[in-house]
C-alpha cells in the first residue's frame, strides 16, 4: 500500500519556486518514495541523516546541488521542504519544521 504524501507548508513555497525540469524530477522521486520511501529509485538517491535519526534527504542524479528532506511517520511521508544544499539544513532547523 503506498503512503501518503504531506507536504509543510514551506515546502509547497519553496517546491513551487524549483525551475519546472527540477519538479518534474521531484515529482517521479516521490512517486517512487510512496512506495519505498528508503531505498534510491531511477534518478534519485536517499540517505538517513546520521546526525538525524528519522530524517532523510533525497539528491537528483540530474541535479545534484537540490535536496529534499522527508521522512516517514506511520504511514504518511512528511516534507520538510526543497533547496539547494548549502545552508539547507540550517534553514530547515530555523523555520521549526522539523518539530514533530
Amino acid at each position: 500500500m503506498p503512503l501518503r504524501y504531506i507536504p509543510h507548508e514551506r515546502a509547497k513555497e519553496e517546491f513551487a519556486r524549483l525551475p519546472s525540469e527540477v519538479r518534474e524530477e521531484f515529482l517521479y522521486a516521490i512517486r517512487g518514495l510512496l512506495f519505498q520511501p528508503f531505498r534510491p529509485g531511477p534518478g534519485y538517491w536517499v540517505k538517513e541523516l546520521s546526525d538525524h535519526p528519522g530524517l532523510w534527504r533525497l539528491r537528483l542524479a540530474s541535479f545534484r546541488r537540490v535536496r529534499m528532506y522527508y521522512s516517514v511517520e506511520g504511514e504518511t511521508l512528511k516534507v520538510f521542504g526543497f533547496g539547494p544544499r548549502e545552508g539547507f539544513y540550517e534553514r530547515l532547523q530555523q523555520t521549526d519544521r522539523l518539530r514533530r
